[in-house]
């Protein structure tokens, strides 16, 4: 139809090629590890050695699925008004398989978005840094690059407290007087 706009194409995120290096590295390494016992005669460490390389290429690489909340579901979650911490992730970031592996129950004040997965969750983690800061943590306004499940909570402390930066509520926002209004002048 002449005049129309074309429906847009659905935008897919991808993943980037040095995700690929480290499964790749310890399969290759593995595999030299598994002939070097072959070889010594040594056929059960040989065996032992090779399921563990290959366990670990795909534990790090970006085929491990993990936990996937969609960025805009997580958000809507959080406008809900209920306290939720998302936790921006990819499969193969050694960070994020740590902080995953540490919080194995799921929990109903986390959301896990795999930036892999959702082009929206790569381009909010582009504005904070890139991939250097992941998992990314963000509740609210307030972001923080996480490295312990630590450094998680005491994260998620800080940004519940009343007179966090992020929070609406925080004392002074609806005193007339903070953004210079009629009682401004009074001591």
């Amino acid at each position: 139809m002449p005049g129309s706009d074309p429906a847009p194409a659905p935008s897919t995120s991808r993943v980037p090629a040095r995700a690929w290096l480290r499964p790749a590295l310890l399969v290759v390494g593995g595999a030299l590890a598994t002939l070097l016992l072959v070889l010594a005669d040594q056929r059960i460490a040989a065996i032992v050695v090779a399921v563990f390389s290959l366990f670990m290429a795909y534990w790090t690489s970006p085929l491990r699925s993990g936990p996937h909340t969609p960025l805009a579901a997580a958000q809507a979650r959080e406008a809900d008004g209920r306290p939720v911490t998302i936790v921006l992730w990819a499969p193969g970031d050694p960070g994020s398989a740590r902080l995953q592996a540490a919080i194995r129950s799921p929990r109903e004040d986390l959301v896990w978005v795999n930036v892999f997965k959702d082009p929206a969750a790569q381009a909010l983690l582009s504005r904070y840094g890139g991939e250097r800061m992941l998992p990314l943590a963000l509740q609210g306004e307030d972001a923080a690059h996480i490295d312990t499940v630590t450094e998680l909570f005491a994260f998620q402390d800080e940004a519940r407290r009343p007179d966090s930066p992020g929070d609406d509520a925080a004392p002074g926002r609806d005193d007339p007087s903070a953004d210079g209004g009629p009682d401004a002048s009074r001591p």
